[in-house]
């Protein structure tokens, strides 16, 4: 999955690949689950600020997401805080004691057997001028009023430590309050009107569908954004692909960010939700940045998934692979028969930010680092590709000590985390680069995929454009042509070893699966998000699930 560098950096880095989906295709516009917020991420509060409309339905979602209401409130703009005692400073609401306070102790004022009696006691009330609110407990509508930080002596009540309180954003006015124990979790529709689908604003994004809010053991909030699939997806395209780019790029991008989504359901099973919205997964920001080419795009695929031989597939993506794709199981472990390498033609280097780039390390640099990152050495004398994959990706990556013994080797993933981490700007680079060094060493590369070394190009052949074999100068302008028609310079002297490598790479990210700029490259010369898709993943078909 990509990310903008300058546009778009790349996507998701998987060290583990998970297996496809086994079974019937999904329903064609399911309801998830998608974490905003939890575990340290987990908020004191949370806010929300009705877009579309007014006002918002409170209640919880049963076995089968379905919405079940148990309250409501015309206030658009609202905050969710846990129900222990809250101080309010500066408009901000935390933990650290301040002259003004959400306590967590309230004074009851009855239980009720239904909503409506208990809504009608609460306006009653509040025409009195008592701030009373409706908590929904368990089953059972109480009304409570007021906030306390302590029991007063026993006289007030509190809720468990699941306990979810609303109040008007920026004040201490208690709304609602929701308390089903672990049985139910609190959620929030916000109301629009007819024919108007709700979108939301929290923490400074938009979203469609719904929200909800679960405390653990008495703790922060968790806040997850709960949508169909179609919103979902919506709300990843902006930023996982520019929405200004060709529709039919912008299709295929749909299709496999709903197909990677429909089959990693359970990948954040043990966390209460089904993905996040990191490169973990897939980015998910919501709606601002969407764009009418990017919710058509997702509108005209939907229900579109990739199968292969009738499964879902896991629909990788990337930003650039500088020339070629890769095999599955030359960046991560597994073989997936859809997840082969190709040449790539379409990606447009002069349309693609930072496409080619280069690094320079010494042999002083690289012992620190080593030595730093847990291999303890004396010092470095090498640094070079051991092996490069059928598709001229890097494979394996050596460095031998100061003793010419072996210090580490990197394989695949792991050899473009090496070359990322040692790079220092953070950028997702590819896997496609060569590493040269000071002795100006020509590498060549055997049909098992080997490394041969030379020193100089004397006594080397070449075949030219006629088709005729030339025998190379020891010295002279040589230069190797690329299937992307780039010049590499190839060496033309033995110099002595200097300890000073340069890595020169092209591309962002993985490169298994669909290279985004090459997805707008062939949706630039007219070519279909069906072909675009048939073209980077191997034997899939186009499947509707309805």
């Amino acid at each position: 999955m990509k990310r903008f560098i300058g546009l778009i950096l790349c996507a998701a880095v998987l060290l583990t690949l998970m297996q496809p989906a086994a079974g019937a295709s999904p329903a064609p516009n399911p309801r998830l689950r998608i974490g905003l917020s939890f575990g340290s991420g987990a908020l004191v509060s949370a806010n929300l600020d009705n877009h579309t409309g007014s006002g918002y339905e409170f209640g919880y979602l049963d076995a089968d997401m379905q919405f079940i209401p148990v309250g409501s409130t015309a206030q658009s703009k609202i905050t969710m805080v846990k129900n222990r005692n809250v101080y309010l400073s500066g408009g901000t609401y935390s933990d650290t004691p301040a002259d003004t306070a959400i306590g967590a102790f309230h004074t009851p004022q009855g239980s009720y057997s239904s909503r409506e009696e208990a809504e009608a006691i609460t306006a009653g009330l509040r025409e009195q001028g008592v701030p009373a609110f409706v908590s929904y407990s368990s089953g059972v509508w109480l009304v409570r009023s007021g906030s306390f930080t302590d029991s007063g002596g026993g006289a007030r009540a509190t809720g468990s430590n699941r306990c979810i309180s609303v109040v008007v954003t920026g004040t201490t006015d208690i709304l609602f309050q929701f308390d089903y124990g672990e049985a139910y979790h609190f959620c929030v529709r916000p109301i629009a009107p007819e024919g108007v689908e709700a979108q939301t604003w929290h923490q400074a994004r938009r979203y469609y569908g719904m929200f909800e809010f679960r405390r653990h053991d008495g703790n922060n909030l968790s806040v997850f954004s709960v949508v169909n699939m179609q919103q979902y997806v919506k709300g990843v395209i902006p930023y996982e692909m520019s929405p200004s780019w060709p529709v039919e790029a912008l299709k295929a991008q749909a299709v496999s960010a709903r197909s990677y989504a429909a089959s990693n359901l359970n990948r954040h099973r043990s966390d209460g939700f089904s993905i996040c919205t990191t490169v973990h997964c897939q980015v998910y920001r919501g709606t601002a940045q969407a764009s009418e080419t990017s919710d058509r795009a997702v509108d005209e695929t939907l229900g579109h998934y990739l199968t292969y031989n009738g499964q879902l597939c896991d629909t990788f993506y990337y930003s650039s692979n500088g020339g070629a794709s890769e095999n599955s199981e030359n960046v991560w472990s597994t073989a997936i028969p859809y997840l082969r390498g190709i040449v790539d033609p379409y990606e447009n280097p002069s349309q693609i930010p930072s496409y080619q780039w280069q690094f320079t390390f010494t042999n002083a640099q690289l012992s620190a680092y080593f030595n730093q990152n847990g291999r303890a050495n004396s010092g470095v004398s090498n640094f070079y590709i051991d092996r490069y994959t059928a598709m001229g990706n890097v494979l394996s990556v050596t460095v031998l000590d100061s003793g010419g013994g072996t210090l580490a080797v990197y394989t695949k993933e792991s050899a473009r985390s090496l070359i990322r981490s040692l790079s220092g700007t953070g950028n997702a680079l590819s896997q496609r680069y060569t590493i040269t060094s000071g002795d100006a060493m020509l590498t060549a590369v055997s049909s098992g995929g080997r490394t041969m070394a030379h020193t100089d190009l004397g006594g080397l052949y070449a075949i030219d454009g006629s088709g005729n074999t030339v025998l190379l100068p020891p010295s002279g302008a040589v230069s190797l042509i690329d299937r992307a028609g780039l010049l590499y310079p190839l060496p033309t002297q033995s110099n002595p070893n200097t300890g000073v490598y340069t890595v020169s790479g092209r591309g962002h990210g993985h490169n298994v699966g669909m290279s985004q700029w090459g997805a707008r490259g062939m949706a630039d010369l007219g070519m279909t998000y069906e072909q675009i898709l048939k073209h980077y993943f191997t034997g899939v078909e186009i499947s509707y699930a309805g």
